[in-house]
């Protein structure tokens, strides 16, 4: 997802009594006066988040101009980016600003996540610092490479809590050009195959609809699970008439 900057915000309270936005706290830091709150829907995760950022001055919300922000992975001896946009008014609530972000590692011994940001005031002048945030390991993520070592991000994207019954199916690939750029993939295929494994050898599909690609590196389709349990879901992906090699998704199906 290439990084999109946007010229001005308005980041005026409006107090929206009918979101129904359940959100958790993840990390706050005050700098200069702007205390700048990150919240998110769950706990973040490798593969695609939405955040949810709040900008107070003196406890009320704050006028600005605008608010960019670059998440990254420090490695030690290098750093990266990862597939994010920038920040505007959320659809679900004006209190917030939105953004997503897709994190290709999770926090650890390899490295540490922070987001840095930008605070564009009124008056011109800007205000930086820099948010920590920890990553979790989820089985929504995963990678492949082509025979030409060219990484492709596959994030499951929904249904993040799959039920029996009929379910949108999305995917969000990205690849990588550099260790700061991490373009959407538009015009890939893919073939994806959702199995149930009932042991002893024995085991069955479900009805499904191919994802097909919608844009901005988004693949939808349709899965109906059959019954609840635990199940898989390869997918195989063409991209520049490579077929590259397959990967697995293995979740749980809760009945509905």
């Amino acid at each position: 997802m290439a990084v999109l900057v946007f010229a001005a915000i308005s980041c005026d309270s409006n107090n929206n009594a009918d979101s129904d936005l359940e959100l958790i706290p993840v990390n706050s830091v005050t700098v200069n006066g702007y205390t700048v709150s990150l919240h998110a829907q769950t706990e973040l995760e490798t593969g695609a988040n939405h955040l949810y950022w709040e900008i107070e001055e003196d406890g009320k919300t704050a006028d600005i101009q605008s608010f960019t922000i670059t998440p990254m992975m420090d490695m030690g001896q290098m750093m990266h980016s990862t597939p994010f946009n920038q920040p505007v008014t959320s659809e679900e609530d004006e209190d917030y600003l939105e953004n997503m972000a897709v994190f290709i590692m999770p926090s650890g011994e390899m490295g540490s996540w922070s987001i840095t940001f930008e605070i564009t005031k009124m008056d011109g002048e800007t205000v930086s610092g820099e948010l920590p945030v920890e990553i979790a390991s989820s089985w929504k993520f995963t990678s492949t490479r082509s025979e030409n070592d060219k990484v492709y991000y596959i994030s499951w994207y929904s249904p993040r809590k799959p039920v029996s019954g009929n379910n949108e199916l999305v995917f969000l690939i990205h690849t990588r050009t550099g260790m700061m750029n991490f373009p959407a993939v538009e015009n890939a295929e893919l073939s994806v195959y959702p199995y149930m494994d009932m042991g002893g050898g024995s085991g069955h599909s479900t009805d499904y609809t191919t994802p097909v690609a919608m844009g901005d590196g988004f693949y939808e389709g349709e899965i109906n699970y059959s019954m609840s349990g635990v199940w898989t879901t390869s997918v195989e992906l063409i991209a520049e008439n490579d077929t590259l090699p397959e990967v697995m998704f293995e979740y749980s199906v809760q009945a509905k």
